[in-house]
Formats: C-alpha cells, structure tokens, sequence
C-alpha cells in the first residue's frame, strides 16, 4: 500500500490507510496490576471501531490512554514522545521505540508492511532504517 511519508499511516486496528494527521491517534493501556504501560497502537481518531473498547480494558483491570497527532508530529511532537519513554514505565520499550520510527522517519510506516519478505530474502535484518534501506524494501516489493 503507497503511502505519503509521515503524513499517512496504517491503522493497527482495521488496516485501512489514516489519510492525514487529523485523523491518526495514538492509544495504549496502563496495567494496574503492574503498572507497566504497554499496547501502543496507531489508530483512527474519528472511528470508535478502531479504538480500545474501554468497558473491556477496565475488566482485564486497565486504564486506556491516549494522544492526538496534533501533539506527536513534526519537531515538537518528537520531543513529547521522548519525554514520554524517559519518564514512562513500558513492558516493552521496543513497542514505543516502533511508534517514534512510525511517526518520525520517513518511509518506515509503509517499508514495514514488507519486512517479512525482506527479511526471507535476507534483504532486511532489523538493524537498518535508513533513507535507502527503507526505499530499497518498498521499490522492490511495493506496488509498482
């Protein structure tokens, strides 16, 4: 799927391109049991179907939280996003490392879909995100 770096993306929940920063959120849970943040997802903000269900979070005992890309893109939403891992308790800090790359560097979003392929074809081992690397991917199994 063609996608227009850093300015769309693909909803974690229903698959279907996010076609402008207004309409793209960011949600994820607190665990109160252990008070781990965790389940980071890029979702619609308009679609209540794309979004946790937060009757279904409170019964596994978790807090939904969330932020507009309105505060988590350009220069200043880079800067919101690394006060939020220094002073953020994860269960994964690799889930939110992906987040920033998702929101910050340019054709990783759209590169992603194919990292299956590539890595099979030992073409992609998860230790480049370059320009190049992540343009190389998509011309070679994007849609032409």
């Amino acid at each position: 799927m063609k996608l227009i770096p850093l300015k769309q993306w693909i909803c974690d929940a229903c698959g279907e391109t996010i076609l402008n920063a207004e309409d793209g959120w960011l949600e994820w849970y607190l665990d109160r049991n252990t008070s781990y943040e965790a389940g980071f997802r890029i979702v619609h903000a308009s679609r209540l179907s794309c979004r946790y269900d937060e009757r279904q979070l409170e019964q596994q005992n978790r807090s939904p939280l969330d932020l507009p890309f309105s505060t988590l893109i350009w220069p200043d939403g880079l800067g919101a996003l690394l006060y939020l891992m220094e002073h953020t308790n994860f269960a994964d800090h690799k889930e939110f490392v992906d987040i920033i790359r998702r929101l910050h560097v340019p054709y990783y979003e759209e590169a992603r879909q194919y990292w299956q392929q590539a890595e099979r074809d030992k073409l992609f081992d998860g230790s480049e995100y370059t320009m190049k690397a992540l343009l190389n991917i998509i011309n070679r199994y994007g849609e032409k």
